[in-house]
């Protein structure tokens, strides 16, 4: 059969299967979720699923009938829970809103003790927002030291506000929040007397809003000047186990959390305390016996080989097909681990289509 190639095109793919063993997250027994939230070991919602009462995590439910867990020291609501020692939880809004003669109507301010869980430093922010609102945050930290800090957010107009940028002091502002030692104690308000207790600006802003938020999880909108105190919004804490250092930690083996046999110790650079992780290329929960578990990797290839070419009938008619003198062929080889091709293909372009998993003919 004679073959005269006038084209050819070849092309290589390559994929990656990634398959993980199936990987505990709570002690047996132990409920993994409270409501859509998963909870994973040190994490439990009983005395007995969790590592001790530090790490207990109270699973209640709200008015509409649906499970959310919540911090039992402080009530504050859970997000999310990573085991790289975040813990994300709900924080409210302080607000402060007046009449249109720029009397006070009312105001909210809000107190977090943090017992056990302390709010991350340098991955959160204090925000106010309003044309008339001063932004103070007051934190205390573990040494009984105490930081204030605070922005003014201001406007005459509506059209003054540039929505879904950072905050730069026209209609929100923004703050870090004061870097210190494992912050136990924060408290934050918003207030007026800037420019006439909002009665200037009464129209599309009648309250000044302040909060704190996890970096990144806020862009000012517009509605945000009529209506934010019903709202909450993310902010981090960071949780370690207990305060020893990891080489303290590892001298008394039965109470050292990394129980994994595939699994390290680290320090936390944030506060007292440790974490631990997987070893590279494991996955799962490192505080749980067999905990971290192996990933499996598949890999393959295939090749796409497409050949124009001018084939003699009678070769194709002793395979029992009846094509065309002229057709295009795309063939899809696979080929593990390595990809060899031969340097005759007019030798194998027809044992390799015939062999492939699958073929596309497209007649001219």
């Amino acid at each position: 059969m004679d073959v005269h190639p006038k084209q050819l095109l070849l092309m290589v793919v390559a994929v990656i299967y990634t398959k993980v063993a199936t990987q505990p997250v709570s002690l047996p027994n132990c409920p993994t979720k409270c409501g859509s939230v998963t909870i994973p070991f040190p994490f439990g919602t009983t005395n007995n699923c969790s590592l001790d009462n530090t790490f207990l995590i109270n699973c209640n439910k709200t008015s509409t009938s649906t499970d959310v867990p919540f911090l039992p020291q402080s009530n504050q609501s859970v997000l999310n829970i990573s085991l790289d020692g975040n813990l994300r939880v709900a924080w409210p809004v302080a607000s402060d809103c007046y009449s249109k003669n720029g009397t006070q109507v009312n105001q909210t301010y809000y107190e977090i003790n943090m017992t056990h869980f302390h709010i991350s430093p340098t991955k959160n922010k204090l925000i106010a927002v309003g044309c008339d609102t001063v932004g103070v945050l007051t934190a205390g930290d573990s040494g009984g030291k105490i930081y204030i800090t605070g922005c003014v957010a201001f406007c005459t107009n509506r059209t003054d506000i540039v929505a879904d940028k950072p905050c730069s002091g026209i209609g929100c502002c923004e703050i870090p929040i004061p870097q210190a030692n494992m912050l136990t104690e924060v408290a934050y308000v918003s207030g007026s007397g800037i420019y006439k207790n909002h009665s200037e600006v009464h129209d599309f802003n009648s309250c000044g809003y302040a909060f704190v938020v996890e970096n990144g999880s806020y862009s000012l909108t517009l509605s945000d000047l009529r209506k934010l105190k019903e709202k909450e919004f993310p902010v981090l804490l960071d949780w370690t186990v207990g305060n020893q250092t990891c080489l303290e930690a590892q001298k008394n083996h039965s109470n050292y959390a990394c129980k994994a046999g595939k699994s390290i110790c680290y320090n936390s650079t944030e506060r007292s305390g440790y974490l631990c992780k997987c070893f590279d290329g494991y996955r799962g929960n490192p505080y749980l016996n067999n905990g971290c578990r192996g990933i499996i990797y598949f890999s393959f290839s295939f090749v796409m080989i497409h050949v124009h070419c001018e084939i003699n009938q009678v070769g194709f008619t002793k395979f029992g097909l009846n094509l065309p003198t002229n057709l295009t062929i795309f063939c899809f080889v696979p080929q593990f681990n390595s990809l060899v091709l031969p340097t005759d293909l007019r030798n194998v372009v027809f044992p390799i289509a015939f062999n492939c998993f699958f073929c596309l003919f497209l007649f001219n």
